[in-house]
């Protein structure tokens, strides 16, 4: 702190959201790999197989115990696709949560590195969906990836996409976080 020629104290300003490079540096770049992955695929879907509607293009990677397919659907609920009809709730649901995420990077700490990836990947995965929400007519998100087998039973997982596993990767890491400091020892209070 310093003085002021009158004898007050300055107190210096809040760093807010300086010293946080793990949060601003990784989540544009993974918004543009998100948009330019969801328009790559769409495209070479829209050029391969152009007298297919979207909804209905499947184009086969490989196949197996494993099988892995490139898809153009569109999902306008959330996971898995709950909520179908609720898509203008979510995108104000979604915007809301985005100045959540705001306010909790302004008020981690600097040396939380971790914690700053993981709300990095949040925060770009709810930016490349709520991209979709709000540019596509139908405001559905690009979904293209698309996993199933036979091994060790017969399953389907959803379609999804690069914003997608950022959401799921960082929710991943926020557990774990809260999970470890849930299992932290706790300072006994001094009497």
């Amino acid at each position: 702190m310093s003085e002021l020629s009158n004898g007050a104290q300055l107190t210096p300003a809040p760093q807010l959201f300086r010293g946080k490079l793990l949060f601003w540096i990784p989540w544009p770049l993974l918004v543009a790999l998100d948009l330019w992955s969801k328009s790559a695929v769409f495209g070479f879907m829209a050029a391969s197989y152009p007298l297919v509607p979207e909804p209905y293009r499947q184009h086969l990677v490989f196949d197996g115990a494993l099988r892995f397919e490139l898809v153009t659907w569109g999902n306008t609920g959330t996971i898995w696709g709950l909520f179908q009809n609720g898509t203008v709730i979510l995108m104000i649901l979604r915007c809301c949560a985005l100045v959540g995420m705001l306010w909790f990077v302004r008020s981690t700490a600097r040396a939380a590195r971790f914690q700053q990836v993981v709300l990095s990947l949040v925060f770009a995965g709810a930016i490349g969906n709520l991209y979709d929400n709000f540019v596509r007519a139908d405001r559905s998100v690009r979904d293209f990836l698309h996993f199933s087998g036979t091994w060790p039973w017969t399953w389907d997982f959803p379609a999804f996409n690069v914003a997608d596993s950022c959401i799921t990767v960082g929710a991943i890491g926020l557990f774990v976080l809260l999970w470890r400091d849930d299992r932290a020892p706790k300072q006994k209070p001094v009497s």
